[in-house]
Parts: C-alpha cells; sequence; structure tokens
C-alpha cells in the first residue's frame, strides 16, 4: 500500500514498496541479498554524508552532539553492511542502478530538508527529522531481511532492532514515548 510509505512530500514516489525499489517511475526488483546489501549500504552512505554535512551547517552545541550520536550509528552500520556485501555478487550494471536509485530512499532533500523542519538548529527539530529517518529505515530493512538468508538476514534483523530501539528512544526524548 504505497498511502502507509512515508515520504517527506506526497509528490515523491520514492522508496521501498513490496519486493520493488521505486525512484519516480523506475522500478527494480529486489530479489536477492547482494541487492538488498548494496541498496541498504547506499542508504547509509546517504545517510553519512547529510548527517556530515548537517555537523558544518548546525551552531547549536546540543545539536551537534545529536548529530555526532546518531552518525556514530550509521557509521558503525555501514561497516556491518560493508563486510557482508564483500561475499555477495551484483553486475556492475546492476549496483550502479540500485546505488543510484538507493541513494534517495532516505534523506531526501538532505540538509536542505533538515533545515526546513529545524533539523538544524534544534534538539526537537533533530530528533523528528531522525525519527522519520528511523521508521523508514525499520520498514525498509525489514522487507530486506525477508529477501535474505543466514548472516545477511541475522544483520537486517538486528540492525532493525537497533533502529527500532533508536526511534523509541527519540519518541521518549520528546515525550512520546
Amino acid at each position: 500500500d504505497l498511502h502507509s510509505f512515508p515520504t517527506r512530500r506526497s509528490s515523491d514516489l520514492c522508496g521501498i514498496h513490496g519486493n520493488f525499489l521505486w525512484k519516480g517511475c523506475a522500478k527494480v526488483i529486489i530479489e536477492h541479498q547482494g541487492q538488498a546489501l548494496t541498496v541498504a549500504m547506499e542508504m547509509e552512505r546517504r545517510a553519512i554524508r547529510t548527517y556530515e554535512r548537517a555537523l558544518l551547517l548546525a551552531k547549536d552545541e546540543e545539536v551537534r552532539k545529536g548529530i555526532e550520536d546518531i552518525l556514530s550509528d550509521e557509521r558503525r552500520h555501514l561497516k556491518r553492511f560493508t563486510e557482508m556485501w564483500d561475499k555477495t555478487v551484483n553486475s556492475a550494471e546492476q549496483q550502479v542502478l540500485l546505488q543510484a536509485m538507493a541513494a534517495d530512499v532516505l534523506f531526501r532533500g538532505g540538509v536542505t530538508e533538515m533545515a526546513r523542519e529545524d533539523a538544524l538548529t534544534t534538539l526537537t527539530g533533530l530528533y523528528r527529522y531522525a525519527m522519520e529517518s528511523e521508521a523508514n529505515a525499520v520498514e525498509t530493512y525489514t522487507k530486506f531481511a525477508e529477501k535474505c538468508e543466514g548472516e545477511a538476514r541475522a544483520a537486517f534483523l538486528e540492525i532493525v532492532r537497533e533502529e527500532a530501539g533508536h526511534l523509541a528512544e527519540l519518541k521518549e526524548k520528546l515525550g512520546e514515548g
């Protein structure tokens, strides 16, 4: 159901819907763990780039500390996915396509969107922005776990638990938990 998938703008049709990764009108079927890991790695890279840029722009020390904490988690996830991805095989063409499409699954709009949502100036704005991204990651990585076996499935499920934990912590910090 496309209406239940969280997006920043209703005009965007971008993200994971069923077994498909959508970007605009393009569609790619996620068939195996190599593809899922490729997309997950690009999602984490995008998160890291977004939060690194946010650090350059954020002035409030409390907000900067919040960004640094989130950034640490994203780097750890990328490292884990990269270690597993090294054991998989995707065609070069498929890999490039998946990476390009995955770049917009999380953090569409990057720091510009963060600024619009006050995520660079207030801790509340940062936490609300991060909550939406964590919820999106939980949904996406849960779907990826369904496509994987063994170590990759276990890793996706573990990261889903971590992301769900981060989401709960953010809700608690905002008094919504």
